[in-house]
């Protein structure tokens, strides 16, 4: 507290030379807590969804791409009757669900037309599987599925915008655009969103509904069956490898022409991302440790010049006793002080911009959806702390090395 308050008394009077050292100190911790929290956060989520679903979560795709006069799309061999098969047949899958995407949908709430990005058919298998948090209401059944009742269940974004301040659940949606006449649809669920990581491998959406019950009435009406091109399949705890090769065979009479039976896992779909945050880390890392010695030879200078300054008052505190280890504690007390403020403002800074700054950076380089990483890691910034309380030590050394050198009569004739 002594040397704090001493401390102070140096800094008042040299407020603009305290101020910007305290500034350098702060801009660099500033740097390396973002760029901290970034790889913790990223890494953090990615292992801990790695963990409980890495191991067990694998597609299942029999698709071919089709080229035609003026484009091309893909065409798909899977069948609802290939969901039993799996679940069915198979002594490594636990679960299987079909997951189909529906993109921007038009709807209507209250005489009010909106516009939703992503929605999806699924069946009831999803939301076990996914681990999907309900938050109130429930998620549809089999039942439900199977007669393709006019349900739907909405994420808390749309129902909080939807319906603000009340219950999502029994209000109506209508859906609009060709083939569905304003069907109307009950709210029966209100669900949280996952992690934005699991846009690697399923896509993240607002609205779910029973599978085929959000179809146009001239597609119910063409008899043909529907194909989907991918089923999603559970497996046992680690055995999501064997739980595809038992696919491929449960499923071979899907391979046709040159279509076959392919899997893709969770783990690996995840590889990319893993690999972009490592790059940014490094890459950023190389800016974040020129800050950091910046601000630490913004903290030696500060402190030689000290010594200078005080050169009199250093030399009466040896001739009165003063030992040299008294005059280097002295020393680096200062320079911890000075220290410790700076990454008391660079973490403040980085409380408020982390989460905007880490959006930004995973956003423009890896996926454009990806959101709400998260912000300031507490274990970011005790290592961004004790960083800038190591270095400002380190490089306070030097001043209170010299400090304690000088002789007390040549300090006292020089001053």
């Amino acid at each position: 507290m002594e040397t704090f308050k001493f401390t102070a008394r140096i800094m008042a009077k040299r407020p603009l030379r305290s101020l910007l050292t305290i500034l350098q100190m702060a801009l660099g911790v500033w740097i390396v807590a973002v760029i901290l929290s970034l790889n913790l956060q990223a890494t953090g989520t990615m292992d801990s969804l790695t963990e409980t679903l890495g191991s067990t979560l694998a597609k299942i795709t029999v698709a071919q791409y089709e080229e035609f006069e003026g484009g091309g799309m893909m065409v798909s061999n899977l069948r609802f009757s290939d969901l039993k098969r799996l679940e069915e047949g198979s002594e490594y899958i636990d679960s299987a669900f079909i997951f189909q995407i529906q993109w921007e949908r038009e709807i209507v709430v209250d005489g009010t037309a909106y516009s939703v990005i992503t929605s999806a058919e699924a069946t009831e298998g999803y939301a076990q599987a996914m681990g999907l948090e309900i938050v109130e209401g429930q998620f549809f059944t089999a039942a439900d599925r199977g007669q393709k009742s006019n349900v739907v269940l909405v994420s808390e974004v749309i129902a909080e915008q939807l319906f603000p301040n009340q219950s999502a659940l029994g209000k109506s949606i209508y859906l609009g655009g060709y083939g569905y006449a304003n069907a109307e649809y009950k709210v029966i669920g209100v669900y949280k969103l996952q992690s934005p990581l699991l846009e690697f491998f399923i896509s993240q959406v607002h609205m779910i509904f029973p599978l085929g019950a959000a179809q146009p009435a001239w597609l119910a009406e063409s008899g043909e069956e529907t194909l989907y091109h991918e089923i999603i399949i559970k497996a046992k705890p680690n055995m999501v490898y064997e739980a595809v090769e038992e696919a491929r065979v449960l499923l071979a009479d899907r391979s046709i022409d040159e279509m076959e039976v392919r899997g893709e896992y969770f783990q690996e779909s995840t590889r990319f991302f893993q690999e972009q945050v490592r790059t940014i880390t490094l890459f950023l890392g190389a800016f974040a440790f020129v800050a950091i010695l910046i601000s630490a030879i913004g903290i030696l200078s500060i402190m030689l010049v000290s010594v200078v300054e005080r050169t009199r008052e250093i030399g009466l505190r040896k001739a009165l006793g003063a030992s040299k280890g008294a005059i280097v504690r002295q020393i680096l007390n200062e320079s911890l002080v000075f220290s410790v403020l700076g990454a008391a403002c660079g973490l403040l800074g980085a409380y408020f911009t982390a989460q905007p700054l880490i959006n930004v950076l995973v956003q423009e380089i890896t996926y454009p959806r990806l959101n709400n990483i998260g912000g300031l890691h507490p274990a970011a910034a005790l290592i961004s702390l004790v960083l800038a309380a190591v270095v400002g030590q380190i490089f306070g050394f030097y001043p209170a090395l010299q400090a304690a050198k000088l002789p007390p009569v040549e300090a006292l004739r020089d001053s």
